[in-house]
């Protein structure tokens, strides 16, 4: 993806290459968890930004976890050509489902070819024992496994995709479409931060000395007046069309806040609710999401804050 120096058209980012310090003076709220958060937070403030964490979405099991127990069952029964997984928290809640049942994820996959839709999602399986099998070069997402899908065989040609209760059919529906004879069940539920701790996915993180800020703070935040002691966030990183959702409903950003989306559906969904983001990472990785905020900065008519702090003339 390229960028064009267009007001109506976001910028893209490609793979970091900037040095240290690029964002000095620059505030970011990035729109994670504490424990999801560490390596992107990380990478923005190693350029120099301060970063604020707004958590927005958590996970949790879904209230019937009959469907993906059955399909583990069958997994490890050999039952799948298949298993495509297209979240790390996917593999967080499958581990949880195999070890429940007295097995592990990864041998319950023995025998099994595994995809994976993007970098974060294999350094998951990878942590679990897991290799995948086929994964994106360069489009990270349900559309980009789609376009490298193998073609259907002989034989069962079945495919095993647990997924957020509220994900999108597309990779369903198109891989059905080509053929294969695809079981797709609900991993989890995406809702409201946080989510009660008797059916949250994975175990609430901690961050000291982090600063989070509820709807409210940052409504406050960004509404405050000028000065360096009422600095308003210079970008938001958007990191799930959920996420925007969610923003958009209960932040209400403002239009002095640059909006960086993770991947295109997460800068789709803010275009059509009327927020359209000001660059879109080409990778949805810690140096990608980085560079995406640097790209939105450079968008024209931009005022790059001060490196102090202090609000420009």
């Amino acid at each position: 993806m390229t960028g064009d120096s267009s007001r109506d058209t976001p910028f893209a980012a490609g793979p970091g290459t900037r040095p240290a310090g690029s964002l000095a003076g620059t505030d970011v709220v990035l729109l994670r968890s504490p424990d999801r958060a560490g390596p992107m937070a990380g990478e923005l403030r190693s350029r120099g930004a301060r970063v604020r964490l707004m958590p927005l979405i958590d996970f949790q099991r879904p209230a019937d976890t009959e469907p993906m127990s059955a399909g583990l069952h069958g997994l490890g029964r050999g039952e799948f050509d298949w298993i495509i997984v297209t979240s790390a928290t996917t593999v967080q809640a499958l581990g949880t489902v195999a070890d429940a049942a007295g097995s592990s994820l990864a041998v319950l996959c023995r025998g099994t070819s595994v995809a994976a839709v993007g970098l974060g999602t294999s350094r998951a399986l990878k942590a679990a024992g897991i290799t995948p099998d086929l994964l994106p070069s360069r489009d990270q997402s349900a559309r980009g496994l789609a376009a490298i899908w193998p073609a259907p065989g002989a034989g069962r040609n079945r495919i095993f995709l647990p997924q957020a209760n509220i994900a999108s059919p597309f990779l369903r529906t198109r891989l059905a479409a080509a053929g294969w004879d695809v079981v797709a069940v609900p991993a989890y539920e995406t809702v409201d931060y946080p989510a009660p701790d008797d059916r949250r996915i994975m175990p609430r993180g901690s961050a000291p000395g982090e600063e989070l800020l509820a709807p409210a703070d940052y409504r406050s935040w960004t509404a405050a007046g000028s000065g360096a002691e009422a600095a308003r966030p210079h970008a938001a990183v958007v990191t799930s069309p959920s996420t925007a959702r969610r923003f958009v409903r209960d932040a209400r950003p403002p239009g002095t806040a640059l909006l960086v989306a993770i991947g295109d559906p997460t800068a789709a969904e803010l275009a059509g609710l009327g927020h359209p983001a000001a660059a879109t990472a080409e990778h949805p990785t810690p140096a990608g999401i980085a560079d995406a905020v640097e790209a939105a900065l450079a968008a024209p008519n931009f005022q790059h804050p001060d490196p102090e702090g202090r609000e420009q003339p």
